[in-house]
C-alpha cells in the first residue's frame, strides 16, 4: 500500500481499531485513530495489548476532519468532566460550543468509503 496524503489521490487508507462490539468499521464512523501502514498494522495487532484482544480494519477512501477528542472542562469551574458513555475520550465537533472548553489531544475524522479488511489476509500479506 503506497502512502499518500489522507483523503487525497487515489489511494485508500487503512484504519485499524479495537473491536468493542463485534462489528466491522461502519460507513460514517468517527475515530481518533490515525491511518496505519499494512506492515505496521500487523505489528500493532501482535504487540498492542488493546488490539490483541480483538480488532477490526477497513480501507477508507476519504476521512474528512470532524472535530477533536480528549477532556472537556466545566466552563464555570474549569474542572474536567467525565467522558461521555464510559468512553476514554470525549469527541467534540468543531461546531460544538464545548470546543472552547476542550483540551484537545487528538483529531477526529469521519470514515467514508469503508471496505472491511480480513485481518488474516492482512497479516499474511505483511509476513510475505
Amino acid at each position: 500500500m503506497a502512502c499518500s496524503t489522507l483523503g487525497r489521490g487515489t489511494e485508500r487508507h487503512l484504519f485499524l481499531m479495537r473491536d468493542t462490539d463485534g462489528r466491522p468499521i461502519r460507513e460514517g464512523e468517527q475515530t481518533a485513530m490515525p491511518p496505519i501502514h499494512e506492515t505496521c498494522a500487523s505489528e500493532a495487532m501482535r504487540d498492542c495489548p488493546h488490539l490483541r484482544e480483538g480488532c477490526v480494519a477497513a480501507l477508507v477512501e476519504y476521512a474528512p476532519a470532524w472535530g477533536v477528542a480528549d477532556i472537556v472542562h466545566e466552563p464555570k469551574t474549569p474542572q474536567p468532566l467525565p467522558p461521555e458513555d464510559g468512553a476514554e475520550l470525549t469527541f467534540v465537533a468543531y461546531r460544538d460550543p464545548r470546543i472552547r472548553w476542550t483540551l484537545a489531544a487528538r483529531d477526529v475524522v469521519v470514515l467514508q468509503g469503508c471496505a472491511a479488511v480480513d485481518l488474516d489476509n492482512l497479516a499474511a500479506r505483511a509476513a510475505a
